[in-house]
């Protein structure tokens, strides 16, 4: 009897032990806990202060995104329903977007949670943004348990069962690491010559042509300005980056053909390049010699102006 109940009691034993090491477990790298969240409010945030309190629900989202205004209702209604058990954290990415344009929306839809704007992209960058709207649900603990990009019944199910403090399976640890955080583009710059990086996206030009008309003309106006700018001055290396929000090769090519594009362009799967080169506004064009930045171009409204401005260098 003794030797049973002492099996039982190892048995036992481990089994809390268990159940423990799976409460404090964390699926997340542990410098996402510490990356400031800097809310329009002023007020600064880290996932670290909810850390072992309450569970974090955090939503990246544009103003100009369809989609994302269509679920607009459905995040104030969870911030309303739930905003005492679950921290509710709403992200503006500030991609194309403006101060004016967030405050717009935060009255149109009627928005309390806490927000913020990721003016540096450091948070769309850490949490492996790659297409708005974009749904990051962690556990109590920090662990990750959601990740998409639909307010569906999955997310709400995970939202209700963490209210109650029950326990949700976790994702798996490999999603927001850094593991393949080194970017698929790879720059070569002479230090003796000058270098083009040519920044958009394969939708600017026609999926913000209603939303955001002047920055639809912009990018249609930059992509036929840098193909002529690219046959003027051919001793320029030029380089097309475009971004990975809602991007693959087929897009990709079917983009490359509709403007008859000649220079090599890349998708920025890691966001690295974009990140690097702080490029927020699309499209833009930077200019570097060796290295070093010279020029930044965000207005293609004038091509003449923009062939002088590059002759002049």
């Amino acid at each position: 009897m003794y030797k049973k109940l002492s099996y039982l009691f190892n048995i036992l034993a481990i089994a809390l032990v268990l159940i423990s090491n799976q409460s404090q477990a964390r699926n997340i790298p542990d410098e996402l806990l510490n990356i400031p969240i800097t809310l329009i409010s002023g007020e600064k945030l880290t996932l670290s202060e909810f850390n072992g309190k309450m569970p974090v629900y955090m939503k990246f989202w544009a103003t100009w995104c369809q989609p994302c205004r269509a679920e607009m209702p459905h995040l104030e209604e969870i911030h309303k329903k739930y905003g005492d058990k679950i921290k509710v954290l709403s992200i503006n990415i500030d991609i194309s977007d403006s101060y004016e344009a967030v405050q717009n929306s935060i009255k149109e839809f009627g928005l309390t949670m806490p927000i913020a704007i990721d003016t540096n992209g450091e948070l769309t960058q850490a949490f492996k943004m790659i297409g708005t709207p974009y749904h990051l649900l962690f556990d109590k603990n920090m662990n990750l348990i959601h990740r998409g990009h639909e307010a569906d019944k999955s997310l709400d199910n995970k939202i209700s069962l963490l209210s109650q403090t029950k326990a949700v399976d976790f994702l798996e640890s490999s999603i927001l690491s850094n593991a393949d955080s080194d970017s698929d583009i790879k720059l070569d710059f002479n230090n003796k010559n000058t270098s083009a990086l040519f920044f958009t996206s394969t939708w600017c030009d026609w999926y913000l042509k209603d939303s955001r008309p002047k920055i639809s003309k912009n990018c249609i106006n930059a992509q036929n300005s840098i193909n002529e700018l690219h046959k003027m001055f051919p001793d320029i290396k030029w380089t097309g980056v475009v971004s990975r929000l809602w991007a693959d090769k087929k897009e990709l090519s079917s983009y490359t053909k509709k403007y008859s594009i000649k220079y090599p362009q890349f998708i920025d799967t890691s966001n690295n390049v974009f990140y690097d080169y702080k490029v927020k506004d699309l499209p833009t064009l930077i200019i570097l010699k060796g290295n070093k930045v010279v020029l930044r171009i965000v207005d293609f409204s004038n091509k003449k102006k923009l062939s002088d401005t590059l002759r002049s260098l």
